[in-house]
């Protein structure tokens, strides 16, 4: 595929073996191998010799006393002779010298002329081979490249720096600085041409792949521009294969496809350039959806929403939902039966004016039995607008920023049963009114997440880290108090084998500025954070520690019987999990419920596609709950824990 131009360099497969015999010269041409050029002339010697070589059937019984070489300078006479099959000692072989000369053409060190003479002696044939190398390498001119530093493509070549030229080890060279690219994920990436200077210096013209223009095809809904914006490479910049597919998942992220390919193809205006053709297969995203069920904590539910992740074609998301709840199902002894709704709108963009910033605009109401607050009524009204952006300067990490307003209101909803748990617990029932204060506050809250897994769905490797600050301004309500809270998650993802991963993880949470309101604690227990235990039966409090140690495998075996690729995914867990809560509220005394707890258990992680990892788990408490009643517990969640 490539060569040095110069015809002193350019090397033929044809050889001749040369033996003298009785005055005259007897020649065997080497069969050319395919591809290289043929040699088309034959070389004589001065005759002389041995006669008895005339008989071929007594040759055998000829040794070969010595091997010596000749013109070599820059190739040792020892690598010359580990070549060769032939050696001193053995019986004289016309086929196997033959195969010998062969061998030290394909060395690619020397030209054509290589020769074999044998010279007989009393003792033996000394067999003297005479070679002539080529012009000698002198160094590398590195040209065209731009990812690669000459340093790196250097390292590759030095090695045949002050040998002869060669064209075996130079297109093993080329190989390899191909291969170094594609490693780096520039596929497109080739040696245009070799060529060597008089002087012996070795021209090396990279072409890296640049993309000459990028074509969007298949969309009809789609706009253009929500395509290219979600694309890193850009006509004018070289081809990186692993950047392309991090595009390709992002595309594909915004589940506006149902499939998204890449088709490469030579540069219709320059062919040494490329077209980077991106073809997607659009999908139906706009849809109603209604449903209903039983849920622990809404009891009896029905649901109506709608949801579009395409919006006019503009990549931006729009959805609304409402449920309506009968109340707990499971007569949880702190929450109320009381029937619940919810009103959620959401409306995501993005791109906000084509940049890399992000916005989100939320707006909700809810009215349902607090969970917070024991046997109290919660309503709150609200509103947030955030707006994120990846942060350049350091890879995986974006930053947010949000403001909202929110209105909380609490009152009384089961009179009857708090009095009797606090009088039961000898506490002054003044401390209810605490408990059931609201107000009305504006919030602002700034973020930063760090996320280096290689995968969303499921990750094996890689960081995950999360901090994050609230502040609560009081704008209404006599009783309502300024107050702000923080928050530090961090995971770290080891793989075990191929498909096996260990996890451990921690977070904490913490009052900032003033007192925490019990409406908005710090709550332990349930599927988010200590399994084994009923939502919140750990307590409540305004600062909280938890760990978590997991190991996820795949189902051993079902690969063998089950083909779906959501099946292969599956995954088991065995964890553990610990926390314990600080500043304890009023809630834990009237429960008894401890601020600490660890519990151990398994489960099963089936992760799906745009909606995420769904866990069922089993946890069994290892320290005492608040009911005292130790026994395990199921728990369903979707999504990573924390």
């Amino acid at each position: 595929m490539y060569g040095i131009k110069k015809a002193r360099c350019i090397i033929s497969c044809s050889l001749i073996l040369f033996l003298s015999s009785n005055g005259g010269v007897c020649s065997a041409r080497v069969p050319a191998e395919e591809g290289e050029k043929p040699f088309t002339g034959a070389q004589e010697i001065d005759p002389g010799g041995l006669d008895i070589l005339k008989d071929r059937s007594y040759d055998e019984a000829i040794t070969i006393r010595d091997i010596k070489i000749k013109g070599n300078t820059l190739v040792t006479k020892e690598k010359i002779l580990n070549e060769l099959k032939t050696k001193p000692g053995i019986k004289f072989n016309r086929d196997l010298i033959k195969e010998d000369l062969k061998i030290l053409y394909k060395m690619g060190y020397f030209t054509e002329r290589i020769k074999a003479v044998p010279e007989p002696g009393p003792s033996g044939i000394v067999l003297h081979i005479e070679v002539e190398e080529n012009v000698p390498v002198t160094g590398f001119n590195i040209t065209g490249n731009e990812t690669v530093s000459s340093a790196e493509v250097l390292s590759v070549l030095e090695s045949q720096a002050g040998l002869p030229q060669n064209i075996t080890e130079l297109n093993r060279a080329i190989h390899n600085i191909e291969e170094m690219y594609a490693e780096k994920g520039y596929i497109l990436a080739r040696v245009k041409k070799v060529s060597d200077d008089p002087d012996g210096m070795i021209n090396v013209s990279i072409n890296e792949g640049i993309i000459d223009e990028v074509e969007i095809s298949g969309n009809f809904k789609t706009k253009d521009y929500v395509i290219k914006r979600n694309l890193t490479v850009e006509p004018g910049e070289i081809y990186n294969e692993t950047r392309l597919k991090q595009d390709l998942t992002r595309l594909f992220g915004t589940r506006a496809f149902s499939d998204v390919r890449r088709v490469i193809s030579p540069s219709i205006e320059n062919p040494d350039k490329y077209k980077l053709t991106i073809e997607v297969d659009e999908k139906r995203t706009g849809s109603i959806s209604l449903g209903g069920g039983v849920d622990s904590e809404t009891g009896l539910f029905g649901q109506v929403g709608y949801i579009d992740n395409n919006f006019l074609g503009r990549g931006q998301e729009l959805s609304t939902s409402f449920m309506m709840g009968s109340g707990t199902v499971l007569n949880d002894r702190d929450v109320v039966d009381r029937a619940s709704y919810q009103i959620e709108a959401r409306f995501t963009e993005p791109r906000l004016m084509h940049t890399l910033n992000s916005l989100q605009v939320n707006a909700f109401a809810r009215d349902m039995a607090s969970y917070q607050v024991p046997l109290g009524i919660e309503r709150r009204i609200g509103g947030s607008i955030e707006v994120a952006r990846p942060l350049k300067q350091v890879k995986n990490l974006a930053g947010s920023v949000s403001i909202g307003i929110e209105d909380t209101d609490l009152r009384e909803g089961d009179e009857v049963e708090i009095n009797a748990l606090f009088n039961a617990q000898k506490i002054n029932i003044t401390e209810r009114a605490k408990q059931l204060k609201g107000g009305t506050f504006l919030t602002i809250g700034p973020s930063l997440v760090y996320d280096s897994r290689n995968s969303l769905l499921l990750p094996t490797k890689g960081w995950y880290g999360s901090v994050g600050f609230k502040e609560y301004f009081a704008v209404l309500g006599s009783d309502a108090r300024t107050f702000g809270k923080g928050h530090l998650s961090l995971r770290k993802y080891f793989p075990l084998g191929k498909k096996s991963t260990f996890i451990i993880g921690g977070k904490m949470g913490s009052k900032i500025i003033g007192n925490i309101p019990e409406f908005e604690a710090f709550r332990l227990g349930g599927p988010y954070t200590i399994r084994g235990f009923r939502e919140g039966d750990v307590g409540n409090g305004e600062g909280f520690m938890m760990a978590v140690a997991e190991f996820r495998t795949p189902i051993p075996f079902i690969d063998r019987f089950l083909k779906y690729k959501i099946v292969r995914d599956v995954r088991l867990a065995f964890f553990l999990d610990t926390g314990k809560l600080f500043e304890e509220t009023v809630t834990n005394q009237l429960y008894n419920y401890p601020g600490y707890a660890m519990s151990i258990g398994t489960g099963v992680i089936v992760p799906l596609p745009f909606l995420g990892p769904i866990r069922f788990d089993y946890g069994y408490p290892i320290t005492a709950v608040g009911s005292g009643n130790k026994r395990g517990r199921f728990t369903f969640g979707i999504g990573e824990r924390f």
